[in-house]
């Protein structure tokens, strides 16, 4: 027994390492999920691994973070200190706690404006910590980011005034922090001296108070809510709990799996035919073992060891370049900065991480259905009478295995169409048109109902939501299929005519082996689809967003907000800096502030402002517009505003509304009785708002006051963004935003686009596959076409032209479905976006698709030089 065992293993291995070509091509095609596999798992441990390194590196022994629940950004409010010390007392959980005073400056470093916090060092924060703080420690991570050594100076921006400081330390752990979530600039200490002397702090009492515990992370959020209904006056973070349950913890990697899905798929698919050209080609001399009296559990392992071994050998190739696959994708994220000519970032680069346990994973993952069908083929080869095998007659299809198929696939078609008919009617009805050519094979059929798919899809365009344009993209892929095909034969009689006996042969093998092709048509054909949507939409939108960045938020394109701080010092008049003001066309004073309606929940943020705001303001509606351009403004009352038709659809009549500043807290609340003049659509607007109030001379408590400018030198609008800053006001150049905003678009659509196109490394080498299988099956057809003189180059030719046949004609499918899905994507964003219009980036469209057809004839001419060595002799054998 052992040594049958024995003999299996070395005729197992013996046609593994004899076969190393057909090999290659095996490893080449299944590799590819295990790596994709492989790589995106390990994007979820780089970013596990990373974070959980966070929870130490920036929080330190801080486990809650508590503020009053009206602090905000930018306008602190001091903790009770007695009310929250008390409440801490009397939990055994609580081991250490501190207050501090915590606010944000801007800091130059290196000729970059950095936005940093700032922490008093007092006694009490030195007793937390556990060590005394040098003045003017910088966070850690800052420094790395800067390039920073200590000593080096480094300006310091407040409300009050600006000064320069010697970095005297770098700060690890707490001192290392970096807010709430971990993600901000960074800290810099400063002598609790400092902040009243510079007006870095505007109150006498801190604004947050730091808390470690004895609990386990996991029990941080919940402690924090106990505490927080104790005592409602307060708003706790529990920065490591959301640190460790962040979803980002897996979505990224899974993200990346998802966008490469179908290239695992399509590595699935052929693995099929893979297993079938194994069989062609082990039968004779598999079936001299058979006739020699091995059993059907003998010959089932003899196949299944062999296809386990190139399965193995595929896993492990996919598996290393998985982890170099992974690093790729880690350094495309690092690479995506925020970075511009004037403001920087902390942005951290995530190390590269994998563990076994993932490698296992995604090895076990990408095996699964591949041993499926190895186990399938090897039983039903198995099964094959030792005169079929021996005598090299084709094997006959077996009519229990197609009634299996048939149901298998009845009980699949009943499913979908029981799916599709809850969706709509017209989709089941449409599905019903798609099976009629599977059962009524006419050329003539198949043309027809083809072109009713696509008749019937086409009155959809454009209704519902995405999971109505999947569906109908899935029904244009069919209709274009069976459209294609029916031209098979008249593509063949054309060619008859110019007696190209290559290009006849190989069309004639794909008419008449249309199923057997079939996986490779989807392969290439949603391969491509996906590529030359992924092209066309992103880049009509950017040409979109192009065409209009200048436009800004409603033709205004750099907005000034004013720092509320500030109001304990005094504002800046940017209005009296006429140097200021000769950098812009236009700038025009302005209020955000909020509006509802009495006892209506619902909040709308209006700009408040006066007849200037319409010198450049472009609303959303031509109609408007032209009675703007003619409107005597001196005889527009106050409180006269235009409207979102979001908040109202009818103008022309009066409301009431409640109008408040938007900071929370602070603000008074005003009702007044408005004229709503006009309503505007606000859905094309780049930054939509939901109106704009004429009121002159209206200061609003607790409003967010600034100005919108229009300037159109970007140069100019650097030089605003600095003097801005410099007084530590806000300042966003819309125009920059979009480009920057854009630019990371388009880096990750660059990525899609990749992982997209690594679908067709498994359709290249399915595509070699199916070549050596036809190469083995047509082995008489070759040797009659010899015998009666056809040269070796015309049977070269017949397989590439075959290959390249089936990805022309998968590209036409391509192209036929893209217009459709492309036309139903402008459809669906037209009610929306009135002015979009789709671009077809054409010089990326071609290179793809000259790459598709070079890539393929590399492939197909390893299996397509075979069959120039098939001796005349194979016409002759005779069939016992």
């Amino acid at each position: 027994m052992i040594r049958t065992y024995n003999t299996i293993l070395k005729i197992s291995f013996r046609n593994f390492i004899k076969h190393w070509k057909v090999g290659l091509l095996a490893i080449l095609g299944t590799m590819v999920a295990t790596m994709l596999l492989v790589g995106g798992l390990s994007l979820n441990d780089s970013v596990s691994n990373y974070l959980r390194q966070k929870l130490t590196k920036n929080f330190g022994d801080v486990d809650l973070i508590i503020k009053d629940k009206a602090d905000t950004i930018f306008l602190p409010k001091a903790v009770n200190k007695e009310s929250i010390e008390t409440l801490l007392k009397e939990y055994p959980q609580v081991t250490k706690y501190v207050p501090v005073k915590l606010a944000q400056i801007t800091a130059k470093i290196n000729g970059k404006y950095v936005d940093l916090f700032a922490i008093a060092i007092t006694k009490e924060f030195e007793k937390f910590v556990g060590q005394k703080v040098k003045p003017f420690t910088l966070s850690e991570d800052t420094a790395k980011a800067f390039g920073v050594k200590i000593g080096d100076q480094i300006e310091i921006i407040t409300a009050k005034t600006t000064f320069n400081v010697q970095v005297g330390a770098f700060g690890k752990n707490i001192l290392n922090f970096r807010g709430e979530t971990a993600s901000a600039n960074g800290t810099i200490f400063l002598p609790e001296s400092y902040f009243e002397e510079y007006g870095i702090y505007p109150l006498k009492d801190p604004n947050v108070y730091f808390v470690s515990t004895n609990l386990p992370v996991e029990l941080h959020r919940e402690f924090a809510t106990e505490l927080e209904k104790k005592e409602g006056s307060i708003r706790i973070t529990a920065g490591k709990y959301r640190l460790s349950t962040s979803p980002l913890n897996k979505i990224i990697g899974y993200l990346f799996i998802g966008f490469s899905g179908f290239t695992v798929i399509s590595s699935f698919l052929f693995v099929s035919s893979f297993f079938g050209i194994i069989v062609e080609e082990r039968k004779r001399s598999l079936g001299v073992l058979r006739a020699l009296g091995y059993t059907s559990f003998r010959m089932f392992f003899v196949l299944f060891i062999e296809g386990l071994l190139y399965l193995i050998s595929s896993e492990i190739v996919g598996a290393v370049a998985g982890i170099f696959f992974g690093r790729y994708l880690l350094a495309k994220i690092n690479s995506f900065r925020r970075e511009d000519q004037l403001f920087a970032f902390v942005q951290d680069k995530i190390p590269f991480s994998i563990s076994f346990g993932s490698i296992v994973i995604g090895i076990i993952i990408a095996m699964i259905v591949p041993v499926l069908i190895l186990a399938y083929r090897s039983i039903e080869f198995s099964q094959i009478s030792p005169s079929e095998l021996y005598g090299d007659r084709p094997v006959e299809k077996r009519p229990k295995k197609g009634r299996v198929k048939r149901v298998l696939l009845g009980i699949i078609g009943t499913l979908v169409f029981l799916s599709l008919l809850r969706a709509s009617y017209v989709y089941a009805l449409i599905f019903l048109l798609s099976i009629v050519p599977l059962f009524y094979r006419s050329t003539l059929v198949t043309f027809i109902y083809g072109l009713s798919i696509l008749a019937s899809v086409y009155p959809t365009i454009g209704t519902g939501g995405a999971k109505d344009l999947l569906i109908r993209s899935g029904f244009v892929l069919v209709g274009s299929i069976y459209t294609i095909f029916a031209f098979i034969p008249y593509a063949k009689a054309f060619f008859e005519r110019f007696k190209s006996l290559p290009v006849v042969l190989a069309l004639s093998y794909i008419d008449r082996h249309k199923m057997r092709n079939f996986t490779l048509f989807v392969i290439y054909s949603v391969t491509l689809i996906l590529i030359l949507v992924s092209a066309i939409v992103p880049t009509s939108i950017s040409e979109y967003i192009n065409e209009r960045k200048n436009e800004g938020a409603f033709g205004y394109n750099f907005i000034i907000i004013e720092n509320p701080l500030k109001t304990f010092f005094g504002s800046y008049k940017y209005l009296n800096d006429e140097q200021f003001v000769s950098k812009f066309e236009a700038l025009v004073p302005i209020q955000l502030v909020q509006a509802s309606f009495p006892e209506d929940k619902a909040k709308y943020t209006i700009i408040v402002s006066d007849e200037r705001i319409f010198k450049y303001l472009k609303l959303p509606n031509e109609k408007l517009m032209k009675d703007i351009q003619k409107q005597d403004w001196s005889k527009v009352p106050d409180k006269t505003v235009y409207l979102s038709n979001k908040v109202l659809k009818t103008p022309g009549k009066e409301v009431t509304m409640v109008l408040k500043g938007v900071l929370p807290g602070i603000s008074p609340k005003v009702v007044e009785t408005l004229y709503v003049k006009d309503i505007y659509d606000p859905t094309e607007a780049l930054l939509p708002m939901d109106g704009v109030l004429i009121w002159r001379n209206k200061k609003f408590f607790g409003a967010i006051s600034g100005y919108a400018g229009v300037v159109r030198d970007a140069q100019k609008a650097l030089e605003a963004q600095e003097f801005v800053t410099r007084k530590l006001d806000g300042a966003v150049y819309i125009t920059g935003e979009i480009e920057k905003l854009y630019a990371a678009i388009n880096n990750l659509v660059d990525l899609s686009l990749q992982l997209f196109q690594l679908g067709f490394i498994a359709g290249f080498a399915g595509l070699a596959i199916i070549t050596f299988r036809n190469v083995y099956a047509r082995k008489k057809e070759i040797g009659m076409l010899k015998a009666i003189g056809a040269e070796s180059g015309v049977v070269y030719r017949m397989f590439i032209y075959e290959a390249l046949a089936i990805v022309l004609i998968a590209t036409i499918v391509a192209i036929l479905a893209s217009v459709f899905v492309v036309s139903d994507f402008s459809a669906f964003v037209k009610p929306l976006l009135p002015s979009f219009k789709m671009v077809l980036p054409i010089w990326k469209i071609l290179v793809t698709l000259v790459g598709v057809f070079g890539i393929t004839i590399i492939f197909v001419s390893i299996p397509a030089s075979a069959s120039q060595k098939v001796p005349p002799s194979e016409a002759l054998r005779v069939f016992d």
